[in-house]
């Protein structure tokens, strides 16, 4: 019997469709109402699964596109970054839901005690972000890929992962 191309993974009433090949890693201070989980691949690759109170987020940024917005202008502001470029904007329905998908090109110099003497790294970004009323709960979904990456990663991969999200049951 061959393995299912995916499997999903579900707690704390979410769930979201991932590749068996996959190790799940819970940040330890993980809980019901905030945490983050790590995909981690075998070609090593991540993708990051984060969530959080609604009510902060919505306090704070207002909607999903302004937490995006957000996100994407914390990274340009990192000191590796030296130059970021949007590819894509655009809203997807994820689970009755208008999310936030961005993918980002970045170039970043890596860490090192030559500041000249460092090569910088192209980087593509693709991240999620989406506003759930019904569980009370932002998440966001994203993966910085490596130069290394399966050419088919982002668009297929995490796209895929990304749109089996459900961040609550339908009832």
């Amino acid at each position: 019997m061959s393995q299912p191309e995916f499997e999903t993974f579900s707690v704390y009433n979410f769930s979201i469709d991932y590749p068996p090949v996959c190790r799940v890693e819970f940040n330890p201070k993980s809980r019901r109402e905030a945490g983050d989980i790590v995909f981690h691949f075998p070609d090593r690759e991540k993708l990051y699964l984060s969530w959080g109170d609604l009510e902060k987020a919505q306090k704070k940024f207002g909607d999903a596109q302004k937490q995006a917005e957000h996100s994407l202008g914390s990274v340009k502001k990192s000191q590796n970054v030296k130059k970021m470029e949007k590819i894509t904007t655009d809203t997807l329905t994820i689970n009755s839901h208008l999310a936030a998908y961005n993918r980002v090109k970045l170039e970043e110099t890596p860490p090192g005690i030559f500041p000249g003497k460092r090569r910088s790294i192209a980087h593509e970004t693709y991240s999620l972000h989406l506003h759930c009323d019904k569980s009370s709960r932002y998440f966001v979904v994203y993966t910085m890929l490596s130069p290394n990456a399966p050419q088919d990663f982002g668009e297929v991969v995490f796209m895929r992962m990304a749109k089996s999200f459900a961040c609550h049951k339908e009832s």
